[in-house]
């Protein structure tokens, strides 16, 4: 995907990869009405996962969004719903937290921690009443020399308006928010962020609009914000980095990661204009890249990267409405795809749950050819002769091959097409041979051309961009 890598392309199209949903999804849902109930889990709303997995303990970790009290959920019966109007009524907001050993079953501690309803067993970390939190998003800050700031949460306080931190030593029991020194945002929806090494500075996204103001903040169409700090404390005024292409086609909100050399965001495009539209009022997953996190582009618009579910409220499948995803986890040769899924519209009813999607590495997207021979011409790369390798995948009559050429773009003899024993089938790191030996070739960037039908191209494995 990295478009420095890229020098030019042919018959080829870049596709998303393809995820596998987890066969025991939905791994957990909203338990008001299990035995035991949880009476604060009346609707997760657009669950905002915020999923880790803690080096320390080996757990994987997940804090999401609940409205704890919200009437028309805890009022009309499951069976009622699909005949009655949601009403948006007066609500209190809370983040909770669940962990698990393995990452596919999950456990809801009694925590202690914020009362609710006269008691304290169960697993809210904070609230509106509590903290003043509306939504927002939990990181664990590998980078942090401070314990008691190990863990770090980014959102909008509901009591006064304006964006906040909160720290925790161990993601439970949380600071009160500490107002960011200058600026805020909307911030009303799954803000989020890292510790970017590359940049020394934390860097945050958000919710915008794109008419608003200081009086009516909801205006226009919601867009992607970015801020970053040095200290968690002091931001930069957000600015806008991403929007849609019109109001059937907003960015809802986006969680970012490093990944490789590039950033990878998660945006979730909600469908708001259009009613007679096949997905109105649904949300999809897309993929976005950036190179420094202040430029994004959508790498398939109009594609999701976790497709929907089939079918609509109340029967249909438990994410055939909205997605919203957690930032990416690379476990071994996998990459997990944490995500909130509910099987309603936006301003409908739904019940909501989290899932797991996963990709193979390095399969976030790639160049696919068809019957029809593509071509794909690099950048100048320095290949590693005993970790070269390619990311492919190939129909049962598909083949790659590549061929080597000189910086500047001639061929070098015995790595010409013809020299290359044809790639088949599907792998991550399937090995690629010529007539001589790629210890041979001389010590200098090369460039490498590809030749492929009925296949795709995810990744090169063991080349770095030539510096210049």
């Amino acid at each position: 995907m990295d478009p420095r890598v890229i020098a030019s392309t042919s018959g080829v199209d870049i596709v998303l990869g393809r995820v596998q949903k987890h066969p025991t999804n939905p791994l957990f849902g909203e338990d008001y009405f299990a035995i035991p109930s949880r009476p604060w889990e009346t609707r997760f709303d657009n669950v905002y996962p915020s999923v880790v997995l803690d080096p320390d303990s080996g757990l994987f970790r997940v804090w999401y969004f609940s409205f704890l009290t919200d009437s028309d959920m805890a009022d009309i019966p499951l069976a009622e719903r699909p005949s009655r109007t949601y009403g948006s009524p007066a609500r209190e907001d809370g983040l909770l937290y669940a962990e698990s050993r393995d990452g596919i079953t999950w456990f809801k501690p009694e925590l202690g921690l914020i009362g609710f309803q006269g008691g304290t067993a169960n697993n809210i970390v904070m609230s509106t009443e509590s903290h003043g939190i509306h939504s927002g998003g939990v990181l664990l800050d590998e980078h942090e020399t401070d314990p008691a700031r190990r863990y770090k949460a980014v959102f909008r306080n509901r009591r006064d308006r304006t964006m906040a931190v909160s720290f925790s030593a161990d993601g439970l029991d949380w600071s009160q928010p500490v107002p960011w020194a200058q600026y805020s945002a909307v911030g009303d929806t799954h803000t989020n962020g890292f510790w970017d090494a590359s940049r020394k500075s934390y860097v945050v996204v958000t919710r915008g609009w794109t008419d608003s103001t200081p009086d009516n903040p909801y205006i226009g169409e919601r867009i992607v914000l970015r801020t970053e700090s040095e200290d968690f404390l002091n931001w930069t005024e957000p600015r806008e980095v991403l929007r849609g292409a019109d109001e059937h086609d907003q960015i809802y909100s986006m969680p970012i990661a490093r990944y490789a050399d590039l950033y990878i965001g998660l945006p979730a495009v909600f469908h708001k204009g259009e009613p007679n539209a096949s997905d109105w009022d649904l949300v999809d997953t897309e993929l976005a890249i950036s190179l420094d996190t202040e430029k994004w582009s959508r790498v398939a618009p109009g594609t999701p990267l976790i497709p929907r579910g089939h079918g609509s409220y109340p029967t249909g499948a438990y994410d055939c409405g909205c997605i919203y995803a957690s930032a990416p986890i690379v476990i071994d040769d996998q990459i997990f795809l944490y995500y909130g899924g509910s099987n309603g519209t936006h301003n409908g009813f739904r019940e909501s749950s989290l899932n797991l999607a996963t990709l193979p590495l390095d399969r976030w997207a790639g160049y696919c050819a068809g019957p029809s021979l593509g071509f794909i011409t690099t950048t100048a790369l320095v290949l590693d002769p005993h970790t070269f390798s390619l990311n492919v995948a190939t129909s049962e009559t598909g083949s790659i091959r590549a061929a080597i050429l000189t910086e500047t773009g001639s061929a070098l003899n015995g790595f010409e097409f013809d020299d290359c024993a044809p790639i088949t089938g599907d792998g991550l790191r399937l090995s690629i041979s010529w007539s001589r030996e790629l210890a041979e070739l001389p010590n200098t960037p090369v460039r490498l051309r590809f030749e492929l039908r009925d296949a795709t191209v995810f990744a090169i494995n063991g080349a770095t961009r030539a510096t210049t």
